[in-house]
């Protein structure tokens, strides 16, 4: 084969695994639909029925990951995504015939349930669809196609009426259940099942070459490892231990800097900073800076490396929660500085410029690269549901202390927890980028690493 052969060979494997990709990230379209849909909504969010329709999400979120755990496996990667599409379609036609709080929470609900499957099932199948050089591009992916469907909700749903909107949500649901069918079933499914003809064959179309040999042995040992691992040596293997303990300080720090609450409650938020600007415009300016972070965190965070970014995200929203928090107190207490509304609206959206840089990426980033293959299902399910929680927790605490106490409480006590987060994570929060599996392991702290070739080969998982 010649050098040019060689190339053009790359190129359309290439091509074939982005196509791939974009597929199987489609669902996420509908995630950013279902986020944003609450902030748009005319419901009366500070309400405890309104709270409660907020939380619904969240609260289905908990038991996706549980239901990826348990079907990912049996029906496979395809034809499991597939089905997170039915209670889209289901959420969209409740909230198109919705009248009351009940059927809008039902609604949101079974969204969230997709949200948490797709979340933790999609980083695995097309981890298991592309090739190294792919993956990076692949899993930036997923943040591109959540907050285009920020965007897509935040112009087009204030312009419209709710019911049409639930109506043209549906399309992205529409698109996915046509292509879908196209994309193959992943190589590792079919090799778990012992269909090796056709995990061969999806190679070939992957790869856009007959020799994969290589590829198919190094999957067999992955399946290998991860069989021979359990839930229980996330607690009883120290390292294992301890980045399960590190994993759940990232999330405690993307979680409980109130991100998804203030996202969710914005419009009322604004509302109370008594802003000038029109609240559409805000929204798509919130959209915008979401949608331009994820992509540059995507093109850096390899070069600057995890720690740096996760610090700068979280030690910069510590500032602007605070800055935010002592805009309202000063209110609380009688000043009128109103007309300095657009100080509170900067700092809110450099918050979102800061947070999008590394809260909300980095805690994937370090869950993909810091467990073994033996209980990273089992680590990444505990993640997402504990996310979930966390979110869940948040939510329903953002309406109780705004409500009881007022804003500056809410907002100088997410700034103090950020704060000690990012202190937490200074001391002990070890750098990963650019690290194998087994330097990462002996950075964490274990004495006698003893480590299969599998586990070794995990960093280029």
């Amino acid at each position: 084969m010649t050098a040019e052969q060689g190339i053009n060979i790359m190129k359309s494997s290439k091509r074939s695994q982005i196509i791939a990709s974009i597929i199987v990230n489609l669902p996420l379209l509908s995630c950013g639909l279902s986020f944003a849909w609450i902030t748009v909504s005319n419901l009366d969010l500070k309400s405890d029925k309104g709270a409660w329709i907020v939380t619904s999400l969240s609260i289905g979120a908990c038991f996706g990951p549980i239901l990826s755990a348990l079907l990912l496996d049996r029906i496979g990667r395809k034809w499991f995504l597939y089905a997170t599409t039915v209670p889209f379609i289901a959420s969209w036609i409740l909230i198109y015939m919705g009248k009351n709080w009940v059927e809008f929470f039902i609604a949101r609900f079974i969204a969230g349930i997709s949200i948490g499957a797709i979340y933790t099932m999609v980083p695995v199948y097309l981890g298991e669809l592309t090739e190294p050089r792919i993956r990076g591009l692949a899993g930036t992916m997923m943040a591109l196609f959540l907050n285009i469907g920020y965007i897509l909700m935040f112009g087009l749903g204030t312009r419209m009426s709710e019911k049409m909107m639930a109506l043209i949500s549906l399309a992205p649901c529409a698109v996915f259940l046509l292509t879908a069918p196209w994309v193959p079933e992943s190589p590792y499914y079919y090799l778990k099942k012992k269909k090796e003809k056709f995990a061969i064959l999806t190679l070939v179309w992957l790869r856009r070459k007959k020799d994969n040999e290589e590829e198919i042995k190094e999957m067999k040992e992955f399946i290998e490892a991860e069989e021979r691992g359990s839930i229980k040596e996330l607690y009883t293997i120290p390292t294992h231990r301890k980045a399960l303990l590190l994993v759940l300080l990232l999330l405690a720090g993307q979680q409980l800097s109130g991100y998804v609450a203030i996202q969710a409650y914005a419009v009322t938020l604004f509302r109370d900073m008594h802003i000038s600007l029109s609240t559409n415009i805000v929204l798509l300016i919130m959209g915008g800076i979401a949608l331009i972070m994820s992509l540059l965190s995507a093109l850096i965070v390899d070069r600057v490396g995890r720690k740096p970014m996760f610090l700068i995200s979280s030690y910069g929203t510590t500032l602007c929660l605070l800055t935010v928090g002592v805009y309202f107190l000063l209110i609380k207490i009688g000043m009128k500085i109103e007309s300095y509304s657009i100080i509170p609206l900067i700092a809110v959206l450099v918050y979102l410029f800061c947070a999008s840089l590394g809260l909300t990426v980095i805690p994937a980033v370090i869950i993909s690269e810091i467990f073994p293959i033996s209980v990273k299902s089992w680590a990444t399910m505990f993640a997402n549901v504990y996310g979930s929680v966390l979110a869940l927790i948040v939510a329903q605490v953002y309406h109780l202390i705004s409500n009881a106490w007022g804003n500056h409480v809410l907002f100088l006590l997410f700034a103090i927890i950020e704060l000690v987060i990012a202190i937490l994570a200074t001391i002990f929060m070890p750098e990963t980028a650019r690290k194998s599996f087994m330097d990462i392991q002996k950075i964490l702290g274990k004495d006698n690493v003893v480590a299969t070739k599998v586990d070794a080969g995990e960093s280029n998982k």
